[in-house]
C-alpha cells in the first residue's frame, strides 16, 4: 500500500484536457510561478512610459501650433505689410485747415489827447474870484458863468461914473445956456468978441467932458458886466486853475476841450502809413478792458523827432476816455480770409511752432493708419480757439488735432472719427460724440 502513488488530480485532469486547451493551461501554469518582486518593476516602467508619452505629445501639438501661426503670419504678412508688424503709437483725431475771415488790423501806442482846447481867463485885473460854479469834467455851454468875481468895488465906481455923468450933463447945460444968452450981445457990441468965444468954449468944453463921463461910465458897466467869467464855447472843462479869492492878473482860470472831442495820437512807422486813410476806423483799449471806438481824422504831413508820422483819429464820448492817458489800440484795415487750424494742433518746441501731419493713409484690416510728419508753422493772430497760419498748409492737409506732443516725426498712428472735415465741423463732431479718446494708446 505505501508503494502506491496517490494520483494526481491534476495530472490527470491535464492528460484528459483537449490539445487546443493544453496549451492555455500551460501559460497559466507558468504564469502562476512569476516572482512576486516582478510586479512592483512592470508598474514603475509603465508609469515612465505614460509620462514620457505625454512629453512627447505636448512637443508635438507644440510644434503644429507654431507651423500654423507662423503660416497665420506669413499670411497676413502678404497683405498688411510692415503696419501689421509694427503697432500704432497713437490713436488720433485729425481736422483739415479752414478758412475764416480775419479783421486785418495794425496795432499801435498812442496819447489821448483833446482836438481843440479854450483858455479862458479873466476879462477884469485886481479883482479877487468870489465864487466857483463849476468843477473839472463838468459840461458847460457857450455863455454859461463859471466863475464870479467881488463885485461890490466895481458897483461903487459904476455909481461913481453915473454922477461924474450928470455932473458934466449940468455943466454943458449951463454953458450952453451962457453961449446963447451973449449971442444978442454980440450984436450990440456989449461984450467983445474974445468974451464971446470963451463962452462958446466953455459950451464945447462941458460937451466933451459929458462925453467922457459918459464913456467912462461905460466902461465901469462893462467891467461889472464882466465880473462873471463865462464859457466862450461850449464843451467839457478839463483843467480849473481859479480857486476862491484868488486876485486875477489875465492868467487862465479855466481849459475847455471844444466839443469833449478827444482824438487818440498814435505814432506809426512811416512804411506802414500806405495802409490808412482818412476815416479808417479805430479802436483803443482802455484800462479796465473796455475800448472806445473812432476814425482817422487827420495824418501828420511830416515825421516826428523820432521819425515816426503822427496819426489824429477823434473818439467817441465816452466817460471812461480821459485826457493824458496813454494807450495802446489799433486801426481796423478791413478783413481778409486767413487759413486757421485749432489751438490744440500746435506743438511748440525749442522756441519755434509746428503741426503733425498724417501722410500716406491708408486702410487695413478695416483700420485707417498713416505716418506722422512734423511740419513747421508760422502762427498769426489768435480767434478764440483757432490761431491763424500766415503760411498756409494745404488745403487737404490732414492735422492732428491734439496729442502731437506725444508724436515724432515718422510716427505709426491710427486715425479715427473726423480724418477729412475742417476744424469747424471736427469739433461739431467731437461735441456730439458719446466719449472719443483722442490720445488713448493702442
Amino acid at each position: 500500500m505505501s508503494d502506491l502513488k496517490e494520483p494526481n488530480p491534476k495530472s490527470s485532469s491535464d492528460s484528459e484536457l483537449p490539445p487546443y486547451r493544453q496549451s492555455d493551461a500551460n501559460t497559466h501554469k507558468s504564469s502562476a510561478k512569476m516572482p512576486l518582486w516582478l510586479l512592483p518593476v512592470l508598474v514603475g516602467v509603465l508609469i515612465v512610459g505614460v509620462l514620457l508619452g505625454k512629453y512627447w505629445g505636448g512637443n508635438d501639438e507644440e510644434g503644429m501650433d507654431g507651423s500654423t501661426t507662423s503660416a497665420t503670419e506669413q499670411n497676413d504678412g502678404s497683405n498688411t505689410g510692415t503696419a501689421s508688424e509694427e503697432p500704432a503709437v497713437l490713436s488720433v483725431e485729425t481736422v483739415m485747415p479752414n478758412q475764416d475771415d480775419i479783421g486785418a488790423t495794425l496795432s499801435a501806442d498812442g496819447t489821448i489827447n483833446a482836438k481843440d482846447t479854450a483858455n479862458v481867463s479873466a476879462k477884469v485885473n485886481s479883482v479877487a474870484i468870489e465864487q466857483i460854479l463849476v468843477e473839472e469834467g463838468d459840461r458847460v455851454k457857450v455863455g454859461q458863468v463859471l466863475a464870479i468875481f467881488d463885485t461890490e468895488a466895481m458897483q461903487q465906481q459904476v455909481l461913481q461914473a453915473e454922477a461924474d455923468v450928470a455932473e458934466a450933463e449940468a455943466t454943458l447945460a449951463n454953458a450952453s445956456a451962457d453961449a446963447v444968452r451973449v449971442l444978442p450981445l454980440i450984436d450990440i457990441d456989449a461984450i467983445s468978441k474974445q468974451e464971446a468965444d470963451r463962452y462958446r468954449t466953455a459950451e464945447v468944453k462941458a460937451r466933451a467932458a459929458l462925453q467922457a463921463s459918459k464913456a467912462r461910465l461905460s466902461n465901469q458897466q462893462l467891467t461889472l458886466k464882466n465880473a462873471n467869467v463865462v464859457a466862450p464855447v461850449s464843451g467839457v472843462i478839463s483843467e480849473k486853475m481859479a480857486e476862491v479869492g484868488m486876485v486875477a492878473g489875465g492868467e487862465p482860470l479855466f481849459t475847455i476841450i471844444k466839443g469833449g472831442v478827444l482824438e487818440w495820437r498814435a505814432e506809426i512807422d512811416p512804411k506802414l502809413v500806405s495802409d490808412i486813410r482818412i476815416g479808417t476806423p479805430v479802436r483803443v483799449s482802455l484800462p479796465d478792458g473796455d475800448s472806445v471806438m473812432g476814425q482817422v481824422t487827420r495824418i501828420a504831413p511830416t515825421a516826428a523827432d523820432n521819425r515816426q508820422i503822427t496819426i489824429y483819429a477823434s473818439l467817441a464820448n465816452n466817460a471812461k476816455v480821459r485826457a493824458g492817458m496813454f494807450q495802446t489800440g489799433e486801426f481796423l484795415l478791413g478783413s481778409t480770409s486767413t487759413q486757421t487750424i485749432p489751438n490744440s494742433a500746435i506743438v511748440s518746441n525749442d522756441g519755434y511752432d509746428y503741426v503733425m501731419l498724417v501722410t500716406n493713409i491708408t486702410t487695413q484690416n478695416g483700420k485707417t493708419m498713416g505716418r506722422i510728419k512734423q511740419q513747421r508753422v508760422t502762427l498769426g493772430e489768435r480767434l478764440g480757439d483757432n490761431v491763424a497760419i500766415t503760411e498756409p498748409l494745404p488745403n487737404d492737409s490732414q492735422v492732428v488735432k491734439q496729442g502731437g506732443s506725444f508724436l515724432n516725426d515718422g510716427d505709426l498712428v491710427r486715425l479715427i472719427t473726423t480724418m477729412g472735415l475742417t476744424n469747424n465741423q471736427a469739433d461739431t463732431t467731437t461735441n456730439n460724440s458719446t466719449g472719443t479718446a483722442t490720445q488713448a494708446r493702442v
